[in-house]
C-alpha cells in the first residue's frame, strides 16, 4: 500500500471507528475491511479510542411514559378488554420463548492449541497470545502496557518453520495497547503458522509495515508452544 493510500484509509478508518464516516463512503469502505491491511488499521484505531466512550447515566423517566404505553395497549379499558389484552401479550411471549428454546445452541467455544508469552522477563509479561481451533483464530490478551512512542505501533509476527513462505515473517497484526483482541486468521496466516515455533514483535509506523515484512526493530521473539489437552 501506497503511503498516500495508507494516510487515506488511516483518516477514512478513524472517521468509520468514530462514526463520523456514513451513507455511501462509509458502505464503500466497508468493502476495503476483506483487506487486511484495512482491518488491522481499523483494530488499531478500536484499540487506541477504546475507553473514550462518554458515560451514559440511568435516567428515570416521567411517568407520563408508562401511561402512553398503557394507552397504546389499550390497558385503561373495560376489565374483560383490559386481561384479553394482557392474556394475549403473554401468549405472545410464550410463544416467542417456545422458538427461542429450539434455536440451536451457540457453537462451542474453540479450544486453545497453541501459545506464546511476550514478555520483558518472567516478571513482565506484556502479552498472552493464543491460538484457538487448529490456528483458525488468533486470540491476544494485554497482561502490561507496553512502552510505545506517539506514531508508531507493535506489530506481531509469525517466523516461519525452514521451506515456509521462504522463511520470510508473516504479519499477524497490530498487537493491542490494552484490553483484548479476538481475530479470525487467513489462510496465509495458518499455512505460516504449520509448523512455526516463535513469534515476534517488531516496531512499526502507525498503521503497521508498509511493505508487509518488519521495518522496525524487533523488539521481543517468544515461544510458540503446544497447549496440553
Amino acid at each position: 500500500m501506497k503511503s498516500g493510500n495508507r494516510e487515506l484509509v488511516d483518516r477514512l478508518a478513524a472517521e468509520y471507528v468514530l462514526g463520523t464516516l456514513r451513507g455511501r463512503a462509509r458502505r464503500r469502505f466497508e468493502r476495503w475491511l476483506v483487506s487486511p491491511q484495512v482491518g488491522d488499521i481499523v483494530k488499531s484505531w478500536e484499540a487506541r479510542l477504546a475507553g473514550l466512550e462518554p458515560r451514559l447515566d440511568q435516567v428515570t423517566p416521567p411517568a407520563t411514559v408508562w401511561r402512553g404505553i398503557e394507552n397504546r395497549l389499550e390497558l385503561r379499558r373495560k376489565p374483560v378488554t383490559r386481561w384479553l389484552a394482557v392474556a394475549a401479550s403473554l401468549l405472545l411471549f410464550a410463544v416467542i420463548g417456545f422458538y427461542a428454546i429450539r434455536q440451536p445452541p451457540a457453537t462451542p467455544a474453540l479450544a486453545a492449541t497453541q501459545k506464546a508469552l511476550i514478555e520483558e522477563n518472567a516478571q513482565t509479561i506484556y502479552w498472552k497470545v493464543e491460538l484457538l481451533g487448529d490456528n483458525q483464530v488468533l486470540a491476544v490478551h494485554v497482561e502490561a502496557a507496553h512502552a510505545l512512542e506517539a506514531g508508531k505501533a507493535l506489530e506481531l509476527w509469525v517466523l516461519p518453520a525452514p521451506g515456509v513462505t521462504n522463511g520470510q515473517p508473516v504479519s499477524l497484526g497490530l498487537l493491542p495497547a490494552r484490553g483484548a483482541d479476538r481475530r479470525e486468521l487467513t489462510p496465509a496466516q495458518r499455512a505460516a503458522l504449520a509448523g512455526a515455533r516463535q513469534l515476534a514483535v517488531s516496531l512499526e509506523p502507525a498503521g503497521g509495515s508498509p511493505t508487509g515484512l518488519p521495518t522496525g526493530p524487533v523488539l521481543h521473539v517468544a515461544s510458540l508452544v503446544p497447549v496440553p489437552t
